[in-house]
Order: C-alpha cells, then structure tokens, then sequence
C-alpha cells in the first residue's frame, strides 16, 4: 500500500481543490463554504459512533456513508477529528473518525461494508500526533480496537490508527492513500480546531467521483 502526502496551495482560510485519479477533493477551513459551493454535497449529524449509512438522507443520524455513483457526494464536518473518504468504480463513502469512532471500530466496519475494493483513500486534514494528547484509557482503547500500538506516550496517532484498523479488516494493498498532514490545531491560518480555541467552528472536506 502507497501513502502519498499532499499538500496542496491552500487559498485564503484554507481553501483548496485537488485533484485526485476518478475524484475530486475539496477543503474549506476557517473560510467557510457557502450553498452553492456544497450543492450535492451529503453531510451527517455526527455522533461521534460507528454507524454507517447507505445513501443517506441530507443530516441523517450516523458518523459514516456508502453513496452509489452518479449520486452524491460524501462530506464529513471536522475540528479536529479524522476525515476518511474511499473511492471506487462504482461507490464513494466518508466516514468521521474520532478516538470515540476508532475505539468502536468505524474504520474497519467502512471496510466491511464497503461495496468492492477501493481505489483510493484520503486521510484528510486533522489534529497531528504531536498535538493530541491523551489520557492512557483512550489510548489503550484505540490501540486495542486498531491494532496500531506506535503512540508515542500520552499522544494519539489518528491517521496510522486507522489505516491499522481499515488494513486489519482487508484493505487491499493496491489501494493507494493520498494523505493531507496540515495539522488542524498548528495551522490556525487555515483550520478550526476545537481543541485549540473551543469553538463550534467546524472544517468541511468531500470527495466528489469524475468518471
């Protein structure tokens, strides 16, 4: 499995289009997104769980979507938290991935639910290692549902957690990982984070299929 950074020219308040083999990824931080920006765009009321939807409604309850193509696009709401997109011929989903998500087991439930292998996955904007501290409880909780037990002391690693987890439930080794590293907590130029000024700022990332 390939993992290749990006880190695309992000425009004022983190701002950034990039173009991905099939799809199309979009990152709005601390500037915002308005409607015509997210037309087609599916988001969640996010709980902070595992559940997973088929096609859902616009602000169906669940932390995860499968969307068939020629729908819609899957987009997850972030302020710190992992945002996980997989494509494929016929299918692209999102899914919300906190320490809460990744302890009940999101990411690999994604994979087993997903329709047929995955061309690509994009790990999205989030908080980074060094940033994220955590209690041991939480850290043993999702090194325990991940299998990912490279945290160094007191610091949660939600990228490589659930990469772990995905690979555990079978992701195939072709599947090529674009992954974008600007740290949502360092770069206050570009993001919200919740854990840096405690707001309800929230930061919006979908993929879109170009087929």
């Amino acid at each position: 499995m390939r993992v290749l950074e990006i880190r695309p020219e992000y425009g004022p308040g983190g701002a950034a289009t990039v173009e991905l083999p099939g799809a199309v990824y979009r990152i709005f931080g601390i500037s915002g997104a308005d409607a015509s920006d997210c037309e087609g765009v599916v988001f969640l009321s996010q709980i902070h769980g595992s559940g997973i939807l088929f096609d859902p409604a616009m602000w169906a309850e669940g932390d995860g979507m499968i969307i068939p193509e020629g729908g819609r696009c899957p987009g997850i709401r972030t302020a710190d938290c992992l945002p996980v997109f997989l494509a494929s011929a016929g299918f692209s989903a999102g899914f919300h991935a906190g320490w809460r998500g990744l302890a009940a087991g999101i990411a690999g439930e994604m994979l087993r639910l997903y329709p047929e292998p995955p061309e690509i996955v994009v790990l999205g904007n989030c908080i980074c290692t060094d940033c994220y501290t955590v209690g041991d409880d939480v850290e043993r909780s999702v090194a325990r549902s991940s299998g990912y037990h490279g945290n160094p002391p007191g610091r949660l690693d939600l990228r490589n957690s659930a990469i772990s987890q995905m690979e555990a439930a079978g992701l195939p080794e072709e599947t090529i990982v674009y992954s974008f590293p600007e740290c949502t907590m360092c770069r206050e130029d570009l993001f919200h984070s919740f854990r840096r000024d405690g707001t309800a700022g929230r930061n919006l990332q979908w993929l879109c299929l170009e087929r």
